[in-house]
């Protein structure tokens, strides 16, 4: 769905854009699935969860960085900006679940449900 947004909204602003845009869409299709066809044994063996923490603090950096830009922010370093607000939500996440970890390790933790599966 993000794909046909982004062909539309390029394809529009050009005479025959949207005949290239959705060329280019089907090439990087294309590429995509060779890539996954390469890396798919080594990205097995990477932690769902880890890879899924890191996709969200990237994609939570970019959408920071793009909404308030869009806003009308300015931000000092410009692109690089979005390696701050990574470190910054990296920072915070790690604390935050370095926390929750600790709050559900304590013993006779009362928000723990009955069984102690949450």
């Amino acid at each position: 769905m993000e794909v046909v947004f982004i062909v539309v909204t390029f394809g529009a602003s050009q005479q025959n854009g949207v005949a290239v845009a959705a060329l280019a869409a089907a090439a990087a299709f294309v590429v995509v699935l060779m890539a996954g066809a390469v890396v798919r044994a080594p990205l097995s063996r990477v932690p769902e969860n880890a890879l899924k923490f890191t996709v969200g603090l990237l994609l939570t950096s970019f959408g920071t960085f793009w909404s308030a830009e869009g806003a009308g922010a300015y931000w000092p370093a410009e692109d690089a900006a979005i390696l701050g607000i990574l470190a910054f939500l990296a920072l915070a996440s790690l604390a935050a679940v370095r926390l929750l970890r600790r709050e559900r390790a304590a013993p006779g933790a009362a928000s723990a449900p009955a069984g102690g599966q949450r």
